[in-house]
């Protein structure tokens, strides 16, 4: 079964338990699959919630029986440099520093890096240090938020080491 198809059967079940599917993933071998699925929701997601959305979608995978053999589910939250593969990702985080590739028979293969300024009916604009960036959503090939508490650190110890402390 391909993650898109996956995904659809997975998403209604943790909208149910109040959870977003951020990504659904399939790696790893035939013989031997790893299905990586992303969650979030406003409050953040635990460890406990982790295992419980991993209970639950193992019960849904024992039912609808995906993959011949053996699997393996890992369940985590998107971490601060959360992927962004649908539209509504890039509405809920316009404003966020992104990180986006793209590739398209015209342009060939680019990265831009910037604020996501809006995604409105396919096109995404980014302002990004050379200027505002029109891609549109289906040459996009992956994107992630920036890790703001990373730049921030960074930015506090080179600004002690600069001051000598």
């Amino acid at each position: 079964m391909e993650s898109n198809e996956l995904e659809k059967i997975v998403a209604p079940e943790l909208e149910l338990l109040g959870f977003e599917c951020v990504k659904l993933e399939i790696v790893g071998t035939n013989r031997s699959p790893i299905v990586r699925l992303y969650i979030d929701r406003a409050e953040g997601v635990s460890i406990k919630d982790c295992a419980m959305i991993s209970r639950t979608v193992g019960l849904l995978f024992d039912r609808i029986d995906p993959f011949p053999g053996r699997y393996l589910l890992e369940v985590s939250s998107p971490g601060s440099s959360r992927p962004l593969t649908r539209a509504e990702h890039f509405i809920r985080f316009t404003g966020c520093q992104a990180r986006v590739q793209s590739a398209s028979p015209e342009a060939g293969k680019k990265t831009y890096t910037g604020n996501i300024r809006s995604c409105i009916n396919g096109l995404l604009v980014m302002d990004t240090d050379t200027g505002q960036q029109l891609i549109r959503l289906s040459d996009v090939v992956k994107a992630n938020l920036i890790n703001r508490e990373y730049q921030i650190d960074k930015k506090q110890k080179q600004s002690k080491r600069n001051k000598g402390e």
